[in-house]
C-alpha cells in the first residue's frame, strides 16, 4: 500500500486520495479529532501531485467505517 511523505497509508480512488492518518502521526496543533482519521482529498488536476485542502472523518470506532460505506451506498442508490 502506498504511503504519504508523513508514513500515513493512502489509495487513489478517481482523483480522490483517501488516507488513513493515525494519531501518532499527527502534531499535536493538528490533531483536533484527538485520534485516528480518514482524509478525503481530490487532487488539483492531472498534472500535479498537488492536493486541494480536504475532509477528515474521526474514526470514533469501528462502526464509522461501517456507517461510511452505508451512507455511500444509499447515496448511490438513489440515483440508480
Amino acid at each position: 500500500m502506498a504511503k504519504d511523505s508523513s508514513d500515513n497509508i493512502y489509495e487513489n480512488i478517481g482523483n480522490i486520495r483517501i488516507t488513513y492518518k493515525k494519531k501518532s502521526n499527527r502534531e499535536t496543533d493538528k490533531d483536533w479529532a484527538d485520534g485516528d482519521v480518514l482524509s478525503f482529498r481530490a487532487y488539483k488536476n492531472a498534472d500535479t501531485d498537488a492536493l486541494h485542502m480536504g475532509a477528515e472523518l474521526k474514526l470514533k470506532d469501528r462502526e464509522t467505517i461501517i456507517e461510511l460505506i452505508e451512507a455511500l451506498c444509499r447515496l448511490y442508490k438513489t440515483t440508480v
